[in-house]
């Protein structure tokens, strides 16, 4: 063989032509793992400022994604920018939805870390399997830096390129752009390189009992695929910073009949987790009427088998109208207790 037929046998490999059938049962059919803003299969990134919502929301929404058996058999969520009281919240969450949490303490020096881990589920022929969502991408790599930036990226893309998927969590400029519209952090590399972008913008604040609720946006900067250009979420940022009560009470506020399916699939999915504390509780609060959560506890801890926290938990995650599906109302009892009725049905 001369070696310009040699060259072009080498060549030749590099072509993907003779590996179609292997990328076809590959590759991804149209599914979300975050409402209709992020694609299984791709790299979606959500900018956002501080104290927005972007991991409560991105959280809420893989959850519901999870319930509707539309991501991959692994779902991460490697959280290295909380507290040590976050991480725990996260992992409470983690373990009653299915997705696992990752902490600083396992990913000491993220970049090297990732990639070592996106080699290693590659070389396993398990990629296609993991959804990732990276919290948040500064820990990653350095935004500013154009030439890491890429490097990070390229990581995210032999991934995706494997089947996985990614989304990760940024930030906005400090200072606004035209319109008062959040801008990108960091140099274009992460916006030229992912699939999908968004920024998230607070468009509206109330105060309601217990808390303040927030309306926000998903603003599309970039997308590939049937992903929508924008959606309207809110929640409660409660005072008392409880973080599962914030995550019962995200609602989706604007989107199409197919939104609203997958969150009842979700909702359906919490209903039957705690169906047996709901049916203690309704009884509870049936035979008493109103009563203060540490008789509703005292009742149901003495009498069955269910774990204090759990108790309150579950007081806590229905206690809304009922046109929320909230299953009782809370109000504030004698010296500032929690009182819970059960809403008329």
């Amino acid at each position: 063989m001369t070696s310009e037929q040699d060259a072009l046998r080498k060549l030749r490999t590099l072509s993907i032509n003779d590996k179609l059938d292997e990328m076809r049962n590959q590759a991804k059919s149209t599914a979300y793992i975050a409402g209709r803003m992020a694609l299984l299969g791709q790299i979606t990134v959500f900018y956002a400022g501080p104290n927005t919502g972007k991991t409560l929301l991105t959280l809420k929404l893989v959850a519901e994604a999870i319930a509707n058996g539309t991501t991959g058999k692994a779902v991460y969520h490697i959280n290295l920018d909380d507290t040590y009281e976050g991480l725990i919240a996260k992992g409470d969450l983690g373990n009653r939805y299915g997705f696992e949490v990752i902490s600083p303490s396992t990913f000491p020096n993220p970049n090297v870390n990732f990639a070592e881990l996106v080699g290693f589920l590659i070389t396993e022929g398990v990629a296609g399997e993991a959804v990732f969502i990276l919290d948040t991408i500064k820990k990653f790599t350095d935004v500013m830096d154009k030439k890491a930036s890429s490097a990070f990226m390229t990581t995210c893309r032999r991934l995706t390129s494997a089947g996985g998927s990614v989304i990760a969590l940024a930030h906005i400029n400090k200072h606004k752009g035209e319109h008062d519209k959040g801008i990108p952090a960091g140099t274009s590399d992460v916006l030229d390189d992912c699939d999908c972008a968004y920024v998230i913008e607070i468009i509206s604040e109330e105060k309601v009992a217990g808390g303040l609720k927030r309306s926000v946006e998903f603003q599309s900067k970039k997308t590939r695929g049937p992903t929508v250009h924008s959606s309207v979420y809110s929640y409660i940022n409660y005072d008392d910073g409880d973080y599962n009560r914030m995550f019962n009470s995200v609602r989706l506020i604007d989107g199409n009949e197919a939104d609203r399916l997958r969150q009842k699939k979700v909702f359906d999915h919490e209903r039957n987790e705690d169906s047996d504390l709901i049916n203690e509780i309704s009884k509870v609060l049936d035979t008493l009427g109103g009563t203060i959560q540490k008789d509703i506890v005292s009742h149901i801890s003495a009498a069955s088998v269910f774990p204090r926290r759990k108790i309150v938990e579950c007081l806590q995650r229905w206690s809304c109208s009922p046109d929320e599906g909230g299953l009782w109302t809370l109000s504030k009892g004698p010296n500032n207790s929690n009182e819970y009725r059960l809403n008329s049905q």
